[in-house]
């Protein structure tokens, strides 16, 4: 049971604003330092391998060519992949729906406390209770895929006050998208989709298990973003890809 590493620094999904996110403590551990051995095979970087040009190709040429576009992206933050709605203003990307969806949940995987309350759910909360589960939606375009991917619906905690605080937020952030879905237009745009989901983004984010959005961002050794130690300069920075490439 280790204790928080602290306070990071995320950032808002629709504003780009940054705030400070407490670290959870007391979870089972944190995920080791990959080694550098054979680093120019194994590019994109990144546990989800998110810096960097992905080329299928298994030929040595085609590994050095996305090493080099890779490495060059971790030394160089500024090279790594922009959000295409926030831009500049976060450090990176955010993965987002690319059309407008919806998020069906067949009724054999729902929690039990929440199949055992089956006719009330359909009664009270008809727009996203049916017969075949949950469908909440429209989703529009450009949502954040984490926003409801990295949805804290079950409280890991054992202690029963904690876990009936936490299941009332859940079922007011249910009626909330409720309220607010039937308000939208059959047929309607990405737009009016858009305004509505825009009143739910905070209660999201305050049931979201990990609201740092930012796929590419982090590890920043050897440039000016660390704020640890001074930045390589360009000619080391080259010196350094040339010696990793031997590894």
């Amino acid at each position: 049971d280790l204790p928080s590493v602290g306070t990071i620094k995320v950032h808002h999904p629709l504003t780009g604003k940054e705030w400070g996110y407490r670290m959870p403590g007391e979870g089972r551990g944190y995920t080791r330092t990959p080694s550098l051995i054979g680093l120019w095979s194994t590019a994109p970087f990144l546990l989800n391998n998110s810096v960097g040009k992905f080329n299928p190709s298994p030929s040595v040429d085609a590994r050095m060519q996305s090493f080099q576009n890779s490495i060059e992206q971790m030394l160089w933050p500024e090279k790594r992949d922009t959000d295409r709605a926030l831009g500049e203003k976060i450090p990176g990307v955010i993965d987002r729906t690319t059309a407008m969806s919806y998020l069906r949940i067949p009724k054999g995987y729902l929690p039990d406390v929440v199949q055992d309350l089956e006719e009330l759910n359909e009664l009270f909360l008809p727009t996203i209770f049916g017969e075949k589960g949950i469908e909440i939606g429209p989703i529009p375009a450009g949502t954040p895929v984490n926003l409801l991917a990295n949805l804290n619906l079950l409280l890991e905690s054992t202690n029963p006050i904690q876990q009936i605080a936490h299941q009332k937020k859940v079922l007011k952030l249910l009626f909330k998208i409720k309220h607010d879905l039937e308000r939208l237009p059959k047929g309607a745009s990405d737009e009016e989709a858009r305004k509505v989901w825009a009143n739910v983004v905070d209660p999201l984010l305050e049931l979201n298990k990990c609201p740092d959005f930012v796929v590419n961002r982090g590890h920043y050794f050897g440039t000016s973003v660390s704020k640890e130690e001074p930045g390589l300069s360009d000619e080391d920075k080259r010196a350094l890809i040339e010696f990793v490439r031997t590894f």
